[in-house]
């Protein structure tokens, strides 16, 4: 390995002798020859390529001199090579497909069957034919160009953004009996309700906000159409503050950059829209339920100190034995801020990693439990994956072209035998524990709490995520966290947390986060972190047959040790 590296390092300084004053750049260089299996000449050339063709940033690309920039631009376009390479090296019998697919398998007793609400990719290969098996449909983007990302007008942003508000209040119109919203700048005698989103003093058409809220620093943004002129003003919150709607007992609503609210109150002077009351949003209505057993883990796979993925092996050869009806794997598979891979201290490329390490896994799982179905969502920070933005697209792994095995999206939402699930590997429940403000006030019409509901952080935390119908409310992304969330504000119809046939919440949502693993109930739905499997922990859901009123009497959800 260190002379494959010497080998690198030395084709990069004849060629750019002035990496010799920059051990930091030159590393970088180094470490991006060996992940992408790059000679220091391909390295050398690349950039000589983009500084041609006018491509680089800054003034680097009429000197000699390499920047941190340069690197970045050349490890994006190895990375887009290596996925239009992947794309070609699959077979042209499979590929993406629309509305409705029967999806083979072999006749199981299970009688398991699956509908994917986001992208669902369908393994290659699969047999033809029409025989009883997984039935498969879907809806949404898919690898193409209407799902490209670092592309999007000032426009196009604002329109997203404002029609998320609109949404929203439509919502509340019908269920609090609201006639109209009124304009939460215009300067009122009496009390009007308004609608719009929260945000900080920060601008809140930034890309992230550093600025976590503060009671005298928060400010509403209404929607252009709801709106006059300037269409943000600043709150305040009277002392005697009422909380219509929230969860009985609760006496607290939590609010956060991003969240959609609906206000009483007026603007006596101009200057701020000064508020009584908040009426918060419902929640959404479950919908209507025969047996399965699923089990859910989530990445790291594989410990910091090395690449051989022990907690994984170990996780599918418990599987073998347990055989469940469906196992649902989140990413990352392979982290591209594992230390070894950030460093480039790696002996085969990440493609080889997940072959040895994941695919032999999940296909001895497959010949030892063959009526099984695996479900994949990736990560932001997964290497393998070519769209490393919010909301993600699916894998492209030609290897596993197994029918048994889908790639779905980030965040995707699905059924199997008519129990719904919801799922994201973005930790949104610690950016939503780390920016929320709390408010207290005085109840008024509090909504019923189901048995077995809590009011905790936590439990708030996901109860921001049914009711602002997304998988991912906060906006902008906060400062601390832009390096783990790219936002592609132009596609947030992927992170819709609704279905098409209503406002309908999920039976079961399922978070991966670092906070502690646990299992909720929130109204109608429950909640589950199942952590990371390097921390030796997965879920296990048992369904059997039971009616959508019942459901959670019927549901057995444990967080388990490996």
């Amino acid at each position: 390995m260190s002379s494959a590296r010497d080998t690198i390092r030395d084709a990069l300084l004849e060629h750019l002798p002035d990496l010799l004053n920059n051990e930091k750049i030159l590393e970088e260089c180094i470490n991006t020859c060996v992940n992408y299996e790059k000679s220091g000449d391909d390295f050398y050339y690349e950039r000589e390529s983009l500084k041609f063709g006018s491509k680089m940033k800054n003034a680097s690309a009429i000197a000699d001199e390499v920047t941190m920039d340069d690197v970045a631009q050349i490890r994006s376009k190895f990375q887009r090579n290596l996925a239009k390479a992947n794309i070609k090296k699959q077979p042209v019998t499979g590929g993406l497909f629309k509305g409705k697919v029967a999806v083979q398998a072999k006749p199981s007793t299970s009688g398991l069957s699956l509908t994917a609400k986001r992208p669902l990719v369908q393994a290659r290969g699969q047999p033809s034919g029409s025989t009883k098996g997984f039935t498969v449909d879907f809806k949404g983007p898919t690898g193409t160009e209407r799902n490209r990302y670092m592309y999007e007008t000032v426009g196009e942003r604002g329109s997203v953004l404002d029609e998320h508000i609109e949404e929203i209040g439509d919502l509340l119109k019908q269920h609090y009996d609201i006639v109209d919203f009124g304009d939460p700048n215009s300067i009122t005698e009496d009390d009007i309700t308004v609608v719009g989103r929260i945000c900080g003093e920060a601008d809140a058409s930034a890309v992230s906000s550093s600025s976590k809220l503060v009671e005298d620093t928060i400010f509403l943004e209404s929607s252009r159409s709801m709106g006059s002129g300037s269409y943000r003003v600043a709150l305040r919150f009277e002392s005697n503050l009422k909380l219509r709607g929230i969860p009985q007992g609760s006496g607290s609503l939590s609010i956060f950059p991003g969240a959609i609210v609906a206000l009483k109150g007026k603007n006596g002077g101009g200057t701020c829209f000064v508020v009584n009351e908040i009426l918060a949003v419902n929640t959404q209505q479950p919908i209507s339920h025969k047996s399965f057993s699923m089990t859910v883990a989530c990445g790291p796979f594989t410990n910091d100190s090395d690449l051989e993925f022990k907690p994984f092996s170990s996780l599918m050869e418990k599987l073998s034995s347990l055989r469940p009806s469906v196992v649902l794997l989140q990413g990352p598979f392979v982290d591209a801020n594992h230390p070894s891979i950030r460093k480039g201290d790696i002996d085969e490329p990440p493609s080889q990693i997940f072959a040895e390490r994941v695919t032999k896994p999940l296909l001895s799982f497959l010949h030892a439990s063959p009526n099984s179905l695996i479900l994949l969502v990736p990560s932001i920070s997964d290497i393998l994956s070519n769209h490393p933005v919010l909301p993600q697209s699916e894998l492209e792994i030609a290897a596993l072209s197994d029918y048994r095995i889908k790639f779905l999206a980030n965040p995707c939402r699905f059924s199997i035998n008519d129990v719904t699930f919801a799922a994201t590997s973005v930790d949104v429940l610690f950016h939503l524990r780390n920016q929320e403000l709390m408010l207290r006030g005085q109840e008024v019409d509090p909504s019923p709490s189901t048995k077995g509901t809590s009011h905790d952080p936590i439990t708030n935390a996901c109860r921001h995520l049914l009711q602002q119908r997304s998988f991912y409310p906060l906006f902008p992304v906060p400062a601390d966290f832009s390096s783990e969330v790219n936002l592609d504000v132009s596609h947030s119809e992927g992170l819709r947390l609704l279905t098409d046939s209503g406002p309908h919440a999920p039976d079961v949502l399922l978070l991966s986060s670092k906070l502690k693993h646990f299992s909720k109930v929130i109204e109608s739905t429950i909640a589950i972190n199942p952590s990371f499997a390097v921390k030796g922990t997965h879920a296990t859901i048992t369904v059997s047959d039971t009616q959508h009123s019942t459901l959670r009497d019927h549901m057995q959800c444990e967080i388990l040790k490996l």
